[in-house]
């Protein structure tokens, strides 16, 4: 396992952003980095658009694209 490959993988750190933003929800502590529920609702609704689209554009098949 390679460590330093891991710190440079864009998915890993959207996956420690996604961890980060649940536990502030679930700790109700989203009021404290300025997002409403309104507007983590928006924002959670806009992250699944983004990564849909990803997954619509990948290739699989291609190393050298995400």
């Amino acid at each position: 396992m390679n460590i330093q490959s891991r710190w440079r993988s864009k998915a890993a750190w959207a996956s420690v952003a996604a961890l980060v933003l649940f536990v502030l929800k679930t700790y109700g502590l989203l009021e404290g980095i300025g997002l409403s529920e309104d507007s983590f609702k928006e924002l959670t609704a806009l992250i699944f658009a983004v990564a849909i689209a990803f997954g619509v554009f990948n290739n699989p098949t291609s190393k050298d694209s995400f």
